[in-house]
Order: structure tokens, then sequence, then C-alpha cells
């Protein structure tokens, strides 16, 4: 149902209906006792919001109104008043549960459940001490059970875990929140969990800015490595419970491991079947993920991996240009190929696939592939004969095979770099001048492909509009209004109506 629009007081800009909640809230805490009736009145409007009252206008009024009764200490009691009071505040609690899995509200909803609990974790309702780990447990079990993963409610949640206090809660209270089942059977609570793993973040830049959501919490300081053991725990659980799930679950699962759980593993040897599982068996991000990680395990745990740069290579297709993770692509692919001791006729057929994608790519890939060309040719000078070979000048009579999946089988050795003299043509100048490169000698310094890697179409047509192009006289008379100019034979034979 559409919402009716709200009215608003023409001398101060504010809705009535907020000046009416606040004028209501004020006289409630400015009694002497603590009107029941009137607070039950705004714990319903929350549980049935009129059209003209926002939402999230009645749970910022209960948030001022029940922090400052925390504060005041009404809650904590056994007397019948405020039995009802802890009543009507745990109603709230469940209300707010509610409006974090509704889109339009689930911002407001989380700012007042972690307000709420920074007060009640400095005036807690006994007999419960110190921080409200209880209040976190209900948000992430509200999140885990959503019917649907709520992408807006589990980004803001993600802000609050940067927080340690709230980081190292949450880790400790997801080990008895896993799914029962395993995930094949409960994929939608498998995607919520791995999705609130994917927000505890762990890294250096986190522990050291050191922030906490309740500032008493700095009192006990956040243990790496009591939180480290928590992970480990966890990921051996999710490890138990991933087996056969679908691919949107496994990439999932690739991706958790590869941003927030690889590095902070005690034996990340033990990843080495999964990885190599997951790059055999799948196609696309899947494989694409599961080639970082073995990256990673090369360059951590030195293990070696023959067949890697033929997987890469063969991961450089048309489609690729859709994949969500092709930035990872490329960065991963400049990784690889970075050292200058790998055989020619290898970064050769990187050479040549990277050219012939570029003649079917987006504008913004074919900028990140030919510059990608020019450093392969700067790191190789020996390859550099490619650009001056006659004997391969078109698709004709190009030795090399691009449906060869072995790269070194590919005769890209003996080939030339036709596809860059044809991308000089392009209709996109930016794309046509760097496939200039070749025409004189190239670069001291490779291109940093760090800075293309997220540019998108739009901003190079931007880049465009802001370009000086060279002017052109189209007259030898400028004209000075809308008139043709004298003198000619069109005026002299013809009236302009």
């Amino acid at each position: 149902m559409k919402r009716l629009a709200v009215r608003v007081d023409e001398d101060t800009g504010e809705s009535l209906a907020k000046k009416q909640l606040q004028s209501k809230a004020n006289s409630l805490l400015n009694a002497k006792n603590v009107d029941i009736k009137t607070l039950k009145t705004f714990v319903h409007l929350l549980k049935d919001t009129p059209e003209h009252m926002p939402a999230g206008e009645v749970m910022n009024t209960l948030e001022v109104i029940f922090k400052v009764l925390l504060k005041r200490q009404v809650i904590e009691g056994n007397e019948r008043q405020v039995l009802k009071i802890q009543e009507l505040y745990e109603e709230t609690w469940l209300l707010l549960m509610e409006n974090l899995l509704v889109d339009s509200e689930c911002s407001g909803a989380l700012k007042v459940c972690m307000q709420l609990i920074k007060v009640e974790a400095n005036h807690p309702i006994a007999p419960k001490k110190g921080w409200p780990i209880h209040r976190i447990r209900g948000i992430l079990e509200t999140l885990i059970n959503s019917d649907a993963t709520p992408t807006i409610a589990l980004t803001n949640y993600g802000k609050y875990c940067k927080n340690l206090d709230v980081l190292a809660i949450t880790l400790k209270q997801l080990k008895g929140l896993v799914p029962s089942e395993d995930f094949k059977n409960s994929p939608i609570k498998a995607m919520n969990f791995l999705s609130i793993v994917n927000l505890l973040d762990m890294g250096k830049s986190v522990l050291t800015t050191a922030d906490y959501h309740v500032e008493s919490a700095k009192n006990q300081s956040f243990d790496y490595e009591v939180n480290r053991k928590r992970l480990n725990d966890l990921w051996l659980t999710i490890m138990a419970k991933g087996n056969e799930v679908d691919e949107k679950l496994h990439r999932q699962i690739l991706v958790v491991l590869l941003e927030r759980v690889i590095n902070h593993l005690d034996d990340p040897i033990q990843l080495t079947d999964f990885l190599m599982d997951s790059l055999h068996q799948f196609d696309g991000p899947i494989a694409l993920l599961a080639l970082q990680g073995i990256f990673t395990l090369m360059q951590k745990q030195n293990i070696t991996y023959p067949d890697v740069y033929e997987k890469l290579y063969n991961m450089f297709y048309p489609r690729m240009f859709y994949n969500k993770y092709k930035a990872r692509l490329f960065y991963l692919a400049d990784i690889f190929l970075t050292s200058t001791h790998l055989p020619e006729n290898l970064v050769a057929a990187f050479v040549k696939r990277l050219a012939r994608l570029a003649l079917q790519s987006p504008t913004e890939d074919a900028v990140i592939m030919i510059r990608f060309v020019c450093n392969l040719l700067l790191r190789h000078t020996g390859l550099q004969k490619l650009i001056r070979a006659s004997h391969a000048a078109d698709e004709v009579s190009d030795p090399y095979n691009e449906s060869e999946t072995d790269p070194v089988k590919s005769e890209a050795i003996n080939s030339s770099l036709w596809e860059i003299t044809l991308l000089q043509k392009h209709v996109v100048p930016e794309v046509a001048n760097a496939a200039r490169f070749i025409n004189s000698s190239l670069p001291v310094m490779e291109f940093d492909l760090a800075p293309l890697l997220d540019r998108k179409e739009c901003n190079i047509f931007d880049d465009e509009l802001q370009s000086k192009a060279k002017q052109f006289a189209l007259n030898y008379e400028r004209p000075t209004n809308l008139a043709l100019p004298k003198n000619q034979f069109v005026t002299k034979y013809w009236d302009l109506i």
C-alpha cells in the first residue's frame, strides 16, 4: 500500500507527526512517574504505524524514551510498574527486529538497536551485567533466519562490526548460530550466515584503528589470538556443512575464505584439496576465486601447481567481460606474469589472447588489455618482434590458434600484433590513442593498471566530453546571427521563410 504524503509544518519545515511525537515524549519524560498507558501507546504506534506517521520517527522517539529510562534506572526492580516497563521494552525490541527486515526501515531500526545497546551496556538491567550480548545474538538470529538475504541490513551491520567489541561478540556468538542442517538443505539461511561471516574483518587497519562501540569495553582489550582461534573453529564448521552446495553458495564460501579467513588460518595447506577441486570442477567466478586462493598458498606456503598458467590462460574468453570478478582476473594475471623468467612462448600466448579479446571487448576493458600488452612487451623484450612481424599481418595469415587450450602450443610466438594496429582505428579516441604505443619506441616505465580496473564506460564518456577538441573553420565569414552569409547563391535565389 502506498503511504500518504507526510504533512509538514510550514513554519519549521518539520513533519507534524514528528512534532506531536516529541511533545508527547517530553510530557512522558517530564512527569514524576512514568505513565504506562502513554508508553504503551508509543509501542503500539510502532506495531501498527498509521499511514501519515513514518515508522522511523516512532523508532527514534522510542529510542529517546528508553535511553532516558535506562539512565534513570527506572527499568530496574520487581515492582509491578517496573515489570510493565520492562515488558514494553522487550516488546519494543521484538518490533525493532521485525523492522530490521524491512528494507525501507532497517537502517533506522538497526541504529536504534545499537544506540540502546550502548546505553544498556553502561546501565544494565538486573540481573544482567555489562555488555548486553543477548541483544547482539537477537540481531544475528533475525538476520540469519530471514526468508531472503537482508542485504541492506547486513551492509549496515557491517559498519558496526568495524568496532572491536561488536566484532568479538559477533564472532563468539556465530559458533552457536550455525544452521543445524547442512548448507545444501537450507541455502537461504546458509547464505545469510556466510554473509555475516564476511563482515568480520580482522585486518590490520581495523585492529590498528581500535574503535569500540561502547567506551567501557576498551578496558577489555581485543584478544587477537582468542578471536583467531574462534575464526578457525568457525571455518572448520563451514567446511563440514558446505559439501555439495550449489554454485552460488560455493562462490560465497570462497569469497569468505579469501577476504576474511585465509590470512588467519592455523594451517592453510589444508585448503589445497578444496581449492584444487573448485578450480577443476567449475568455470567462471568460482574457478577465478579458487585460483586466487591457490596463488595465496603459492606465495605464502610455497606450494607448486604446474597447470596454473594454463588454467589462467583459459579464463580469458569473451564472457569474462560480464563477470563480476573480472577486475580480480586482471589483477591476478598481472601478478602471475610479473616474473621475467617465464618462457617467451608462454607469455606470447597471453599477449595474443589479450590483443584478440580487445577487438571484441567493451571500451573500458579494451584500454586495460592494451596497457597490459604493453607492460608484457616491456617485461619480455624478446616479444617486441611481434610488433614488426610482417608474415602474419591479418587473421587469415596468422598462425596463432586461439582455440588451443595449451598456451605453449598456440603458436603465438610466430604471430604478430596486427590486432593492436587495427585498434588504432577504434571509434573511441581513448582506445585508438592507447593502441598507438606500437608506432614509436615503447615507454620506459610500465603502465599502472590499478586505476583502470575500476573504470566504467561512463567514466570514459565523461572524460571525452571534458577533453578539448581541435576546432576547424566551417565558414570563411564568422556568422553574427542566424541569417545566411550575404552575396551567396542561396540568398540570391531563395528567401528563408
